[in-house]
């Protein structure tokens, strides 16, 4: 059996106004960790606007209510938003900064994880790797001090080329974990990625060294795993057996049918998943 605590991509009604890559439960704070729960998950993973981030004390309240967690906060909208941590506008840059760090404060009152993932946006153009490394090392270093204080932990999440130049496979964003060298900077998974960027899932996992404590359940198909089974394209049983033996633990979030009502979908994927966290047969 694998301990993982299922949670459904989550945020506010603002976010149906945005493009984003995938359909997330939407709704107001006080009904999102309820229907999670109601629908089969352990809780959420909230994507905040990081220009105007909730309470955590009321948050907390409405937590609590509902019986559900939250163990990871997510960035990703702020691409979404016009606001990359490594932008070539410095303005931009700033005020990218200034929203994640309250995502981290936001987050710190739950002793909770925060993905850095498109939030580093796409790449600059026409600057050479060096430079690069050498924003994002000024950049990760700050935030990860943030971090430190702020009780919460960065987990940078490689990301497939159609999301990003920077960072694209699971050994870049560990030697990046190695190079910033914090206990509140670590590194995340993503199925999507382990399949598109990665010689193997299989190599994926276990490039991470045991670190990762958090992954997205994401088929590439763009719909939750297990709900049309035949046409998923990833072997889930194989997944979990290599978490199972790199000892995965932590938290697992699931995204939305993009099309239909989300409802028994989603239903459908906490069951299925739920049965392959839970089985010992070897695949």
């Amino acid at each position: 059996m694998i301990d993982v605590k299922l949670c459904l991509f989550s945020s506010t009604p603002d976010m149906n106004a945005l493009s984003f890559v995938v359909k997330v439960l939407t709704g107001r704070i006080e009904e999102l960790p309820r229907r999670a729960v109601d629908w089969g998950y352990d809780g959420i993973e909230f994507m905040p606007d990081p220009e105007r981030v909730p309470d955590p004390v009321e948050f907390d309240a409405v937590l609590r209510a509902s019986g559900a967690v939250m163990p990871v906060v997510n960035t990703g909208r702020m691409f979404a938003q016009g606001l990359t941590l490594l932008d070539a506008d410095p303005a931009i840059r700033k005020r990218a900064i200034e929203g994640f760090k309250r995502i981290l404060d936001f987050a710190g009152h739950f002793k909770a994880r925060v993905g850095l993932g498109a939030a580093r946006g796409a790449g600059i153009p026409g600057a050479t790797l060096k430079e690069m490394k050498s924003l994002a090392s000024e950049v990760f270093h700050e935030l990860a001090a943030h971090a430190e204080k702020s009780g919460a932990v960065i987990m940078l999440e490689p990301a497939d080329p159609g999301v990003t130049a920077f960072i694209n496979t699971v050994e870049e964003a560990m030697a990046w974990v190695d190079r910033v060298a914090s206990p509140a900077f670590s590194v995340m998974l993503d199925t999507y990625q382990l399949a598109d960027s990665e010689p193997s899932i299989e190599h994926g996992i276990r490039a991470a060294r045991g670190q990762a404590r958090h992954i997205h359940f994401y088929d590439p198909s763009r719909w939750p795993p297990g709900v049309r089974e035949e046409k998923d394209r990833l072997d889930w049983p194989h997944i979990m057996r290599v978490l199972r033996e790199e000892g995965f633990q932590g938290s697992g979030s699931v995204v939305l049918a993009p099309e239909g009502n989300p409802e028994p979908a989603a239903r459908k994927s906490a069951a299925f998943l739920r049965r392959q966290l839970g089985s010992e047969a070897e695949a």
